[in-house]
């Protein structure tokens, strides 16, 4: 086994840079990334609603107060009293909320104000869906986590997603 590594592994691994087809995927490596939302900008549309929490797995619980507050070239998200979430439009836009990255864009669909947000160190994404119109928003999950759907969880340093367990 180890002779067949030696023999056809080892000679195809150079040094760092050693061949010009290093580098077509380190070019493809810096090029990838999401999609943004599409969608227009609305730097001066202030929005305040509800959050309905009745699909199964929401990110936040029902009652939630959801504001989108413009700022700059973008906005700033504020669910409930603690989370803020700083949303780009055309770019991702990072943010620490509760101690973990998160990284956020989105844009005005119509009336409906759409982000998503990627905490960054899980495989997890939620999509934040807000009616300016109705005052109503929705919290959803691309796959909703194992252990408890709480957006709240995911983004608290350090991560705790099993408080009864020490």
């Amino acid at each position: 086994m180890l002779d067949a590594i030696g023999e056809c592994l080892l000679p195809g691994v150079e040094g760092a840079g050693s061949t010009p087809d290093d580098e077509i995927p380190a070019d493809r490596l810096r090029r990838l990334s999401w999609a943004p939302v599409p969608g227009s900008a609305a730097p001066e549309r202030f929005v305040r609603a509800i959050l309905d929490a009745s699909a199964e797995g929401s990110a936040l619980p029902d009652g939630t107060t959801v504001i989108v507050d413009p700022v700059g070239d973008g906005w700033l998200r504020r669910l409930g009293s603690h989370l803020d979430i700083e949303v780009g439009h055309g770019e991702w836009r990072e943010s620490s909320p509760l101690g973990r990255p998160v990284v956020a864009v989105g844009a005005l669909q119509g009336d409906m104000f759409v982000a998503e947000l990627y905490v960054i160190t899980t495989p997890h994404r939620v999509r934040l869906s807000v009616d300016a119109d109705a005052g109503t928003a929705t919290a959803t999950w691309n796959i909703v986590p194992l252990t408890s759907p709480s957006l709240a969880l995911r983004v608290r340093s350090p991560l705790m997603t099993r408080p009864d367990v020490a």
